[in-house]
């Protein structure tokens, strides 16, 4: 099974999902407190009891806003701490912090005051009460099974159901508002990230970090639908003005954030309007009509993988780079995109969100707000515009490595989480956009050691608009999110080249490459940087950048108690001389460390022999081969004969077998 490549995201057997039974383990207490002693219950045993929602905000985020009295506090998700901080917003003091028994991607305030959070290293949902004050740390209620690497969150209208996204086990489930328990579990396309509720609590909305896609879940009656929006769009060039493209959609990727509700006006159209950059801009007023959703993401134009470019990964086309940052503007009634075209500025270097990763609505204004990895930015954007990006109306510098933000809009200001400094801002919105509208607030940030030791290495993987790194402004986590991959088939002067997962996989799979070329990481990263344009990275920076490639955090695989036995026979399979996968994928995740000749389907190789690749989460990182020319395993394992091993001669059901077995690596 020589050239099962990992570079995609599609699950062909499914864990099964339990949400519901989850027995509760005892957390002792700590120095700095902690999640406190559990209960059976994920239901509030102090009703009434300390501070509640903010606002009427229900979807998740690394910030989330609730209020004592009138006091406004943040609870902020620091996944390297793995805690919960409480903030005073108005006094920008830390109040309390409560450990976790895992790291927390985003928190939501329930409508009881509850306090919900996904640790993604653990694949559940933790519950957390609040005490009379907010100086106490939080009560830990329950945690609650979910599938594999939970991160969104959101609540319906009426609260009777929490939404989670699971991105590794690509799932939507629903658990009950009071009791967690599960309603049900949806399978969704790949990497879900942030999920919200239309404001009649019909359907749910979720983003995707790969695929271009947003998919809409029916949350009524029995079946659950789910279908899918595309939001591909064509571009337009600065030259000559106006020129559009009429080939082929770009692609989408970089899908963490979403927003809803936008100003139109009454035929339900949106339109440009001039803005004064910068300044503090005259309210547009809140919307007149609801029904937009807004989908911060980077859109990419891989090339034609038939073709070999003159450029490694691409370049830029007709003065378009090969990916550019769009708020892709939704129609949810209608269920379609109404961004349909990229603007090309004609530049590059331009300190572009590139890397979005978090996004808030204030009402009041009717403007987007918008994080930025890799230029550590919150921009403000007109939300009337076709496409809000760009129609910046300011921005702001943060810390390093803004993930989450929330936005209160009764005291005009959006609070900041910038994990990668694990620093907290309160950003004045009411004037210029300046230092001083920054406010920094000091929490007791304390890493694990894991997480130190990684810091410097992450914030290199993320830098955006550095010659050292590329020379159009793309970061290695442009084609790596989380490390993984982009999903992509890319043009390249050696032929089509899919996007290899690095997360997990990294060490002890040399020689690197798809040729098989580079004996170690430094000298495969010196040939990548110089085939994407820079300069380089030297030193101890490159050893910290090579440092979290080969740690960074990896998915958490489920164990699949329901697939034990299709997992055995598979694992049998795989093993069998008569399939000869372990001839050249060693003990299953391990490598040969030979090329072989896997038949290329197009002229535009250079080369017909490629490297055997790892086979370590193959689960979730379709579509397969160099060039992606299978879209799932069952596809792969199909068609195989002699060319990677012999496959196609099984039953439909030992195909299953083995699709299970390999699901579990």
């Amino acid at each position: 099974m020589r050239r099962l490549a990992l570079c995609g995201l599609i699950s062909v057997q499914v864990a099964a999902i339990g949400c519901g039974g989850a027995k509760p383990e005892v957390a002792g207490p700590s120095a700095k407190g902690s999640a406190g002693s559990q209960v059976a219950s994920c239901e509030r045993q102090h009703p009434g009891v300390g501070a509640v929602r903010l606002g009427k905000e229900r979807q998740g985020s690394a910030v989330a806003l609730a209020q004592i009295g009138s006091e406004p506090i943040a609870y902020v998700a620091d996944e390297d701490s793995r805690a919960i901080h409480t903030v005073s917003v108005d006094k920008g003091t830390e109040l309390a912090t409560t450990k976790l028994e895992g790291a927390p991607s985003q928190a939501l305030v329930l409508a009881d005051g509850r306090v919900a959070v996904t640790l993604k290293d653990k694949n559940q949902v933790q519950v957390l009460e609040p005490a009379a004050q907010p100086s106490a740390p939080l009560a830990s209620l329950c945690r609650v099974d979910v599938p594999a690497e939970p991160f969104g969150l959101a609540a319906t209208p009426d609260d009777k159901q929490v939404l989670v996204t699971s991105a590794w086990d690509r799932t939507l489930t629903a658990l009950d508002g009071k009791s967690l328990a599960k309603k049900f579990g949806v399978q969704v396309a790949r990497e879900p990230r942030a999920v919200l509720v239309d404001d009649r609590g019909e359907r749910a909305f979720v983003s995707h970090v790969v695929g271009g896609k947003m998919s809409v879940v029916d949350l009524t009656g029995d079946k659950h639908d789910v279908r899918q929006i595309d939001l591909g769009v064509k571009k337009i060039t600065a030259f000559p003005a106006g020129s559009v493209d009429t080939g082929k959609l770009r692609g989408g990727s970089q899908g963490y954030a979403l927003a809803k509700s936008v100003e139109v006006d009454e035929k339900g159209e949106v339109g440009e309007k001039p803005l004064v950059k910068g300044q503090a801009p005259k309210a547009p007023g809140p919307a007149k009509l609801p029904g937009r959703i807004f989908a911060p993401m980077a859109t990419v134009d891989p090339g034609d993988a038939a073709v070999r470019s003159q450029a490694y990964y691409g370049e830029p086309r007709d003065g378009v780079p090969k990916e550019a940052p769009i708020v892709s503007v939704i129609d949810a009634g209608a269920e379609r995109a109404m961004t349909r075209s990229v603007l090309s500025l004609g530049t590059i270097l331009t300190q572009e969100c590139l890397l979005p990763r978090a996004a808030a609505m204030r009402a009041s204004t009717g403007t987007l707000f918008v994080t930025c990895l890799g230029v550590d930015a919150l921009l403000e954007l007109d939300s009337r515009g076709a496409d809000p990006m760009r129609l910046e109306r300011r921005r702001w510098r943060v810390p390093v490595g803004p993930t989450g933000v929330a936005v209160d809009d009764a005291h005009g200001r959006a609070v900041v989480w910038s994990q990668f400094e694990g620093k907290l801002s309160v950003v004045d919105l009411r004037g210029k956009a300046d230092a001083a509208a920054v406010k920094l607030v000091k929490v007791s940030y304390d890493p694990t050691p894991e997480a130190s030791a990684l810091a410097a290495g992450r914030t290199l993987f993320h830098l955006t608009d550095d010659r050292r790194v590329s020379n159009d402004g793309v970061a290695c986590a442009s084609c790596h999110p989380d490390g993984r991959e982009d999903s992509f088939t890319w043009s390249t002067p050696e032929g089509p080249r899919q996007t290899i997962m690095l997360a997990g996989r990294t060490p002890s799979t040399a020689p690197y490459g798809w040729r098989g070329l580079h004996g170690d990481l430094k000298a495969y990263l010196a040939n990548t940087f110089t085939r994407l344009g820079g300069s380089g990275l030297q030193g101890g920076e490159l050893d910290s950048l090579i440092a979290f490639i080969e740690k960074m955090p990896s998915p958490r695989n489920p164990e699949e108690a329901a697939h034990r036995d299709a997992i055995a026979r598979g694992k049998e399979l795989f093993f069998a001389e008569e399939q000869g996968c372990a001839s050249c994928h060693l003990g299953g995740n391990g490598t040969d460390k030979v090329t072989h000749d896997v038949r290329s389907m197009t002229s535009a190789d250079v080369d017909p022999k490629f490297d055997t690749p790892s086979l370590r989460f193959v689960r979730g990182t379709a579509p397969y081969f160099h060039d992606g020319r299978y879209k799932t395993l069952e596809e792969v394992l199909a068609a195989n004969d002699t060319q990677m091993g012999h496959t196609s001669q099984l039953t439909q059901r030992d195909i299953g077998a083995l699709s299970a077995y390999l699901d579990s690596l």
